[in-house]
């Protein structure tokens, strides 16, 4: 009797391992198809993120257009200052040059105004005198085309942005700080100082 009861034992146990390995087995397959089934759910969703509509669509080609006109238009500006800049700075180079010419040239008009001043009461061939005329007039017309401009300093108030006094004097029939002599004449360039005039000033 004891073999017989060890005999059914055993094939309770065997019988009992096999359910179990087979409840493992469907257990794992269910387990599998769970995830597989996850998976699937997953990839679904991001097609169905990756999907835009047409009106999303258009929103971004709008708001993609609207920047590159935002920075076309900057673009454009920051060129036009540029070229605004380039230009100012040609004028202003193109003036400097011509002011130092000018500068340099300032000690022949000063010779020139002399000769003209001592002209009338000097014996000079009348022909002679008419061509150094022309040509004081001439030389004057263009220097002031290019914006040169003598100053009107005698008789006027001393000012130390325009004058140099080079000495005093006391005149009681003149005004205090008057200018009462031009020893050499001042001259402005685009209504710069070009150089100061020369003068002689009443000091009471």
């Amino acid at each position: 009797m004891c073999k017989q009861d060890n005999e059914q034992t055993n094939q309770e146990v065997n019988e009992n391992t096999e359910k179990v390995e087979t409840s493992n087995e469907t257990t794992e397959s269910n387990t599998v198809e769970e995830t597989k089934a996850d998976d699937a759910k997953n990839v679904e969703t991001t097609v169905e993120e990756k999907i835009i509509s047409p009106e999303e669509e258009l929103k971004a080609a709008n708001k993609e257009l609207a920047e590159m006109k935002n920075k076309y238009f900057r673009a454009l500006a920051d060129y036009q200052n540029l070229q605004r800049r380039s230009s100012k700075e040609q004028v202003e180079s193109y003036s400097r040059g011509v002011a130092d010419i000018i500068k340099k040239l300032l000690p022949a008009i000063d010779t020139l105004d002399k000769a003209m001043e001592y002209l009338g009461s000097a014996q000079v061939d009348k022909k002679v005198a008419d061509g150094l005329e022309m040509f004081s007039i001439q030389l004057t017309d263009i220097l002031e085309k290019e914006g040169l401009k003598p100053m009107e300093a005698l008789g006027k108030k001393f000012d130390p942005n325009f004058h140099e006094a080079m000495i005093t004097q006391a005149n009681p029939e003149k005004a205090d700080d008057e200018v009462l002599v031009v020893y050499e004449k001042g001259y402005t360039f685009k209504e710069r100082v070009l150089r100061t005039a020369k003068v002689v000033v009443n000091k009471l």
